[in-house]
């Protein structure tokens, strides 16, 4: 049986971080790390959490991996993670392709696919439109 071994301070940090922790991510990773340290096998870790068993073991091999100074970074999403927009290297161009077609998103969508390549729904246009402010 695997478990982690925590000093009583990562023990007083990781429960703070499990019930003020600003993501769901950070709460159940910290979590996880507590109840693997009550002696909790790696697989009713998993089923207490539901998370896949693997991912258990990923998170406890990355926290006896990490110096003691860092361990607590891996609680958090690193930055660049996710999807990518489509629409970020054409953003210089889409405000003049809706002056150019009156505003109409159809259009903007098939001259950014026959002009740019990037062919995105309507929907992922008009998020862009309202995020970027556009």
């Amino acid at each position: 049986m695997r478990r982690v071994v925590l000093t009583k301070d990562e023990m007083e940090q990781l429960t703070s971080i499990q019930k003020n922790g600003k993501t769901s991510l950070e709460r159940n990773r910290s979590m996880c790390l507590l109840v693997s340290n009550q002696g909790y096998s790696i697989s009713k870790v998993a089923k207490l959490m539901n998370i896949d068993r693997m991912t258990i073991v990923r998170l406890l091999d990355a926290w006896q991996g990490a110096e003691a100074d860092k361990r607590f970074s891996i609680l958090y999403r690193e930055e660049g993670q996710g999807a990518k927009s489509k629409l970020e290297p054409v953003r210089d161009k889409i405000p003049k392709l809706l002056e150019k077609n009156n505003r109409s998103t159809r259009l903007v969508l098939d001259e950014l696919e026959k002009e740019y390549g990037v062919k995105v729904c309507k929907i992922t246009l008009q998020n862009f439109l309202k995020g970027t402010g556009i």
